[in-house]
């Protein structure tokens, strides 16, 4: 019942994908919201457990989060999203400490992801997003947030984890550095800048941190900072950078080309035109024995088009009129594994 739900919501969605139509699917209900305000009129009337389908389009994002939800987009990649439109959630992701267990996947957030001050937030999921700006979590590690997974997303800029612990960050192109990450696990991921100027590092001021099958792949001017990270299996296009204090380094990959990396990155941007595959995935492996990098893993590899896990709009054919009092509407979905 809930799958035929599921379904029925995101054709409903589907049959004008011009108009801003948000679906909420509470108690066994789906109510339909319509224009400006529908994301913020949909979350306003939710409660806990509930979960929200937004179409293709862009929608007024809510000013804090503060209930346990689920809100599956559309998806953010060109390619996968031709039927639809890629999904926008205008402006930041503001968590509020009463939104543990909290997951959004296939959206592009125009902004960052921000936890409160010294707010605890646990269980928090972001998968199959695009966010444009920070992810912020800070505070002085008196009342850590815990549980954070980000996982096959676009990280455009930073991250500050200064205020969470046993996080897991998987499978995400990153476009800049992490600061003061303390406990927390990076596997598999591509950092394809380093940290913006006054920071050189990838890792700058972080302690204790399992660091395994990343790719690094610009050069880091001064290394990594922090005390007692543990590297293994990470690709470095530099022959010595630095790892911190103390620091466990077991089966990197050194002084690797930077034009022998990828099958077809040149810049250090995102770019929906590049491919993240590694020229040669059976030579750079990881602690797991598959591949290092975004398409390696035993949980997470990248999903082509960063599809979200809720069934997926493939082909939309709306006629523009009737015929005899009825509309032809053809809408094909593909369910997904995770």
């Amino acid at each position: 019942m809930k799958k035929t739900i599921l379904i029925l919501a995101t054709a409903a969605l589907g049959l004008n994908i011009n108009a801003q139509k948000v679906a909420l699917h509470s108690g066994g209900n789906v109510s339909i919201f319509n224009g400006t305000t529908a994301l913020v009129d949909a979350y306003n009337q939710s409660v806990n457990g509930d979960t929200i389908y937004l179409p293709g389009g862009g929608f007024t994002a809510p000013t804090t989060i503060n209930k346990k939800l689920t809100i599956y987009g559309a998806g953010h990649y060109v390619d996968s999203t031709q039927a639809t439109g890629k999904t926008f959630w205008n402006g930041a992701l503001n968590f509020g400490v009463d939104a543990d267990q909290f997951t959004i996947e296939g959206v592009e957030i125009t902004s960052g992801v921000t936890f409160p001050y010294n707010g605890v937030v646990d269980n928090v999921t972001i998968a199959f997003c695009k966010i444009n700006g920070t992810i912020s979590i800070t505070g002085t590690f008196a009342t850590p947030s815990n549980n954070l997974l980000l996982r096959n997303n676009v990280i455009v800029q930073n991250i500050d984890f200064e205020n969470v612990q046993n996080a897991l960050v998987a499978n995400n192109i990153i476009g800049q550095g992490v600061y003061r990450s303390k406990g927390n696990s990076f596997y598999n991921n591509v950092f394809i800048n380093r940290s913006p100027s006054g920071y050189y590092e990838h890792f700058a001021g972080c302690d204790n941190n399992l660091i395994y099958n990343n790719v690094f792949y610009t050069v880091a001017s001064y290394g990594e900072s922090g005390n007692n990270n543990d590297f293994r299996n990470n690709l470095f296009t530099t022959a010595t950078p630095g790892l911190g204090t103390n620091p466990t380094s077991i089966a990197n990959y050194f002084s690797v080309t930077q034009s022998d990396i990828f099958v077809n990155v040149s810049s250090t941007v995102f770019s929906y035109t590049a491919d993240y595959h590694l020229q040669s995935p059976a030579m750079y492996t990881g602690t797991d024995d598959s591949q290092i990098g975004i398409y390696g893993g035993v949980y997470y590899p990248y999903k082509e088009g960063a599809v979200p896990s809720n069934p997926h709009i493939q082909l939309q054919n709306i006629a523009p009129s009737t015929t005899n009092g009825l509309l032809n509407v053809q809408i094909k979905a593909a369910a997904q594994e995770n």
